[in-house]
Formats: C-alpha cells, structure tokens, sequence
C-alpha cells in the first residue's frame, strides 16, 4: 500500500483528484486535509463517492503543510491495525499525477533500505554541467547542505524507521520552540525548514528530477536558450508529478516571462477539465489555462518550424 497525502487547495485540488481519478486500480490511498476555512460538505462527499480508499481529516494550519501533515499521520496511526504503508508520498501544491501512482515511476519498497526519506532538490539544474553556475551569477547560489534548497511540497518517506522515532527527534531538531507534550502543541510547532533539518541527519537520498516536475529559477528569470526551453518542457512531460505555482498558473499569458510561457506544459492542466464537476470549475482559471495552452501550441508550432529548417532543433 502506498500512501499519498495532500493539502486541499481552493480550485487547484480538483486537478489533483482528476488525475488520479483513472489510477484506483492501483494499490495505494489518498489522505486529504482540509482546512476548516474551505471545508465544504458537497466538496467532501463528492471525494468520498468517487473514491474507493480515502481518508479525509480537518486541519487548522496555514502553512507548513508536509510537517503537520506528518506529525499528524505518525500520532493518529500508531495504534491502528493495519497501519500505514511503507511507502508515504507526500504531494502538495498544486500537483497532478502523470501516468500511473505506482507502476515503473515508484521505486520498491526494498529500494528504501536504511534510507529514511528521499527529498527533491528546488533548483532542477543543480547537477547540469553549464547551468548551474548561472545560480550563483542571478544571486541564488547552491547550497549543498541547506534544507532550504530542498522542496518541502515533495517528499517521499519510509514509514518503517519513521514509526519507530520519536516526535522530538523528526519534528522538533535544534527547534526554538519548548518542546511540548500535547499533540496539538506538537503539531503547532511543527515547521518543514525543521523537518527538513532533521532528515538531512539521518540517512536519506535524493530523489530523480522526474519525479518532482516544476516550474524552476532559471526558467522564470529566462536565463536559459529556447532550444532548451523546449527540452524543458518535454521534460515536465514526462515527470511523474508536475506542480506548478498558484501564481502562475493564474496569470494572464502577457504577463508571464517567456520561459513560464513556453516551458510550462498547460495542455496537462486543461487536459484534465474535464475529469472535474461543473460545480468545482473555476472558469475564469480555466479559461486563462486554456489561453495559455492555445498561445503556447500556436508558438511552439512556429519555433519548431524555424528551427528544424536551420537544423537547430
């Protein structure tokens, strides 16, 4: 049994919950918090009736999702027969699910062996040979061993070791905060740059930039060469989870620097519209996807062109 847990986001969450709607053939189930502001009887029913393994809880937290989130799970399922899975994926944002939950994409559960989680790095061109020194030259160096630099929304955990720790170890490392015994209190100081901290100690993996697709520094800045900003957008493609920012995804094709425009995969998002009821349908985000997604074909369409004749692409 896998496990993947989620924050309910207003409008974007439906995307999530369409791309997963044709996967419940797979072994794995779904944990959705809630926060008490967007908790909407007909929003949860409709989650409950269309799938057939889901737990839905009610949070009351802003911010520092994955932690909570974790700290919760790890209490709540202690004492439950049968517990959790092994394998626990947390995925917030605004993510959608590419292909098949498990398939060939989720490593086995023998892949973890002493590894307590796998986290995914922020910066995609941290490893590429000329790119990532373009970092440090727009003033957002690496920094190998900062848990700043690893994405909080994506992460994969190994509930065999995580069960056996303690709170204070996992969730509360070199925290300022007293350390405090009631599991509200817990999970109130709860925060990911802490959990983050506490997982770089133990022995842990990164995982592969497949599994984490998203919009990346260099991109927004256009700092790369089209050429590659075509590449990177066949890349998001192929990821096994794409999350891409509220803050794009909402604004107006205009607006947005070229490399969001052209190497960001839209079509995935309108794509999935259609999975979604009428009554959860922003229609004023989906037709600014759906602009977006037509102006990106229209231009792509023509730079492949051009670029195929000069034999630059």
């Amino acid at each position: 049994m896998v496990e993947i847990i989620t924050q309910y986001r207003k409008d974007w969450t439906m995307f999530t919950l369409a791309s997963l709607l044709d996967k419940q053939h797979e072994d794995w189930r779904l944990h959705i918090y809630v926060d008490e502001v967007h908790w909407k009887d007909r929003e949860v029913r409709w989650m409950l009736d269309n799938f057939k393994n889901i737990r839905i809880y009610e949070s009351h937290w802003a911010m520092d999702d994955t932690a909570k989130q974790m700290c919760h799970l790890k209490n709540w399922w202690s004492d439950k027969t049968p517990g959790l899975g092994k394998r626990l994926i947390f995925a917030n944002g605004n993510r959608i699910f590419n292909g098949d939950v498990i398939g060939n994409n989720l490593p086995p559960e023998n892949f973890f062996k002493k590894n307590i989680s796998f986290l995914s790095w922020k910066k995609v061109f941290n490893e590429h040979p000329r790119y990532k020194s373009y970092y440090k030259v727009l003033n957002a160096p690496l920094e190998a061993n900062n848990p700043m630099e690893f994405d909080p929304e994506f992460v994969i955990i190994n509930y065999d070791m995580l069960k056996n720790m303690t709170d204070d170890d996992i969730f509360m490392y070199d925290n300022e905060y007293p350390i405090q015994t009631g599991i509200d209190q817990k999970i109130a100081n709860c925060a990911n740059f802490q959990l983050l901290k506490s997982l770089m100690t133990y022995s842990w993996n990164s995982m592969p930039t497949y599994m984490n697709g998203k919009n990346d520094f260099l991109i927004e800045n256009d700092a790369i060469g089209l050429k590659d900003l075509v590449n990177y957008n066949v890349m998001l493609r192929k990821c096994y989870t794409l999350n891409i920012q509220h803050k794009w995804l909402s604004e107006d094709y205009h607006r947005m620097p070229t490399g969001i425009q052209l190497g960001i995969p839209w079509d995935m998002y309108t794509s999935l519209i259609d999975r979604i009821p009428l009554q959860f349908r922003n229609h004023e985000l989906n037709e600014k996807l759906l602009i977006k997604s037509n102006k990106q074909k229209q231009v792509l369409e023509k730079i492949l062109k051009v670029g195929f004749r000069l034999g630059k692409i």
